[in-house]
Formats: C-alpha cells, structure tokens, sequence
C-alpha cells in the first residue's frame, strides 16, 4: 500500500510542477480575490508543513524561523512580493522537504507508522503517524494544489 501512497504522491509533485512553470516571479504574491492564498504561499506551506513533519521522526526541522512565519498553519498570504521568497527558493524548498519526508517514511518500520500521532490538536482526524504522512503526501497536499490551480484560472491563465 505505502507504494501506492507514494505514487499518489509522486502525482501532485508533477502537477506542483506543472502549475508552477509559467507563473512569473512578479505574479507570485498576486491575490485576484482578497485573502486569495497565492502561489507563493501555498509553495511555501507545503514546504514548511513538510519540514514541520519531519519532527515527527525524531529529525530537525530546517526552515528559518523567518519561513516559519510565514507559511505556518495561522499565517495569512499577504499580497506584497517582497515579503517572499524566490520562486527558484520556494521551489527548491518544496521538493527537498517532500524528498525528506518520502525519504523517512520509506525507511519506517510498520510499528513507526502506527505510533500515535503526537499532536493532540490533530489527533483526532490523524490518530497515528502513518494517517499522518498520508494525509501531508496526498490530501493536503491535494488540496493546496487546487487552490494554485484555481488561482491560475482567477489570473487568466490557462489550466494545466
């Protein structure tokens, strides 16, 4: 099953792909609609929320305290560019982070899978740590990648 998983996986890294190669920088931050969450934002939660998972297995978080600002669970795109990361930076961020998460949850043992998820706040829609990692690899991940694609439309561009 976890290859099946990491297939679906697989599938929304090429489509993050594929919704990021024609946006340009200075689009970014854009928000059609106010409070829209725009592409750098939702690149850079997915990031952070990858990073933020891999404590979860015992290993560091590596994003700066000034990423984590800006792309935690509470924070709020905010319409100016310069506020942001690059694109080439949130990019890079985005797929290293996912690597680092696929990466460990290839090596878990099933028992690792089935510990309990730590956070009690989530742990009633993620009981264990593997219907953690389903969820940040599939639907969340989903979800953010909808709301990029949604975006574009709102901007006039085509869908991919």
């Amino acid at each position: 099953m976890l290859d099946h998983v990491l297939r679906a996986a697989e599938a929304n890294i090429d489509y993050a792909k594929r919704l990021m190669a024609d946006i340009p920088e200075e689009q970014m931050a854009a928000q059609p609609a106010p409070g829209m969450n725009h592409a750098a934002w939702v690149l850079g939660h997915l990031a952070y929320v990858f990073d933020s998972m891999i404590a979860v297995w015992g290993q560091k978080p590596t994003m700066s305290p000034e990423w984590k600002a800006l792309f935690n669970v509470p924070s709020q795109p905010q319409p100016e560019r310069d506020k942001y990361p690059s694109k080439e930076e949130l990019m890079a961020a985005y797929l290293a982070n996912y690597q680092r998460i696929v990466d460990t949850v290839k090596a878990a043992s099933p028992e690792d899978l089935d510990k309990e998820f730590p956070n009690p706040k989530l742990r009633a829609s993620l009981p264990t740590v593997g219907v953690a990692m389903v969820h940040i690899l599939t639907s969340h991940q989903g979800q953010h990648l909808v709301q990029r694609s949604a975006w574009r439309r709102a901007q006039g561009m085509p869908g991919v």
